[in-house]
């Protein structure tokens, strides 16, 4: 009875003070968080569990000064991802990544100085063809044959009191072998977005390096 009593237990969140409503509750180290004051979190912190009610605090209140830094912020350039664009304003040597860059969606306002590593990931799938028999049974090719995909994720990793990094995809689908030119595209704008914040240039990729296209992926890195 007692597992069912703490589960029922009506519990109050360490932050606000308001009552967290059944399944609402996110776990602390040492107390409860709702709903609500999770949401304002950074969404690149990923250590929520592991937090004590006076972290959580500090956060929040880092996360309403960043507020601020969002309506300071002037985009001088933006790449755009099909959902995540980069967003820099090199006046004031920011950057931030976020689907809009808007005070309500509040994205981490970040320093171009606390980036400790930038790189493009591509990761290849890859999938054998088979074709049916005459009794309709499923058989390989032979030789065998294969129909490739790709994705492209940036790998960014930054010192920050809140989160060590903030990995996020380019494409929102996998992009097929024969899409050649979205897959130079996706590229490009990847070593593009290393670029701007490493001020080094990315992985030369497929088609800055056709040397590279070996089994373990075509880009030499299977992720």
């Amino acid at each position: 009875m007692g597992f069912f009593n703490n589960l029922f237990e009506k519990k109050v969140c360490d932050i606000c003070g308001g009552e967290i409503g059944l399944l609402g509750n996110r776990k602390l180290d040492d107390g409860n968080l709702c709903k609500t004051c999770a949401s304002k979190l950074s969404p690149w912190f990923e250590d929520r569990r592991h937090s004590t009610v006076e972290e959580v605090r500090n956060q929040l209140e880092y996360r309403e000064a960043n507020k601020e830094k969002v309506r300071a912020f002037q985009i001088t350039r933006e790449f755009a991802g099909d959902s995540y664009h980069v967003f820099l304003d090199e006046t004031k040597g920011q950057f931030a990544v976020a689907y809009r860059l808007s005070e309500e969606n509040n994205p981490d306002i970040v320093n171009l100085s606390q980036v400790t590593g930038c790189r493009l990931e591509i990761r290849e799938d890859r999938n054998e063809e088979e074709y049916k028999d005459q009794d309709g049974t499923m058989k390989s090719y032979v030789p065998p044959r294969y129909t490739y995909s790709y994705d492209y994720s940036i790998k960014l990793s930054v010192n920050s009191p809140w989160f060590d990094d903030m990995d996020f995809k380019l494409n929102n689908f996998s992009i097929e072998d024969h899409e050649r030119g979205k897959m130079m595209e996706m590229e490009q704008l990847g070593n593009q977005i290393v670029a701007a914040l490493t001020g080094m240039p990315g992985n030369a990729g497929m088609y800055g390096n056709p040397g590279m296209q070996q089994n373990a992926g075509m880009y030499g890195n299977p992720g």
